[in-house]
Order: C-alpha cells, then structure tokens, then sequence
C-alpha cells in the first residue's frame, strides 16, 4: 500500500509543475557530465540536481534583455 501513496504523490507533484508550466524533459548525459553535476551538488554550488542542471539550461538558453536607461 506505501508504493500506492508514493505514486500518487509523484502524479501530484507532475500535474502541479506541468500547471505551473513546467516541461519534464528525460536525457542522457555523459559520466563525465554526471559526475560534474553530482560533484556540484555534493559539495553544497546546488541544492539538487534539478537544481544544478535548471542552472546550466537557464545560463546557456535564456537570453537576459540588456539593462538600458532611456
């Protein structure tokens, strides 16, 4: 019966983010990558690594406007 409750937590949890307007994205990452991402999170950069990985997508495709004074 536990893994019933753990399941439908987890559903929960997916139906909240994806209202919100999150995407669950599944990849592969290299061992090398893996170990970085553990490494960084191990030693307290990130709290996760959701965390850890939101923050390398998020430096490498989200363009930041320019601070301009008009």
């Amino acid at each position: 019966m536990p893994a019933v409750k753990g399941t439908d937590a987890v559903q929960r949890l997916r139906k909240a983010r994806r209202e919100r307007g999150d995407r669950e994205m599944n990849v592969w990452v290299s061992q090398m990558i893996g170990a970085a991402i553990d490494e960084a999170v191990e030693s307290g950069r990130f709290r996760s690594r959701q965390e850890a990985i939101n923050h390398a997508l998020a430096a490498t495709f989200v363009r930041k406007e320019p601070n301009t004074v008009t």
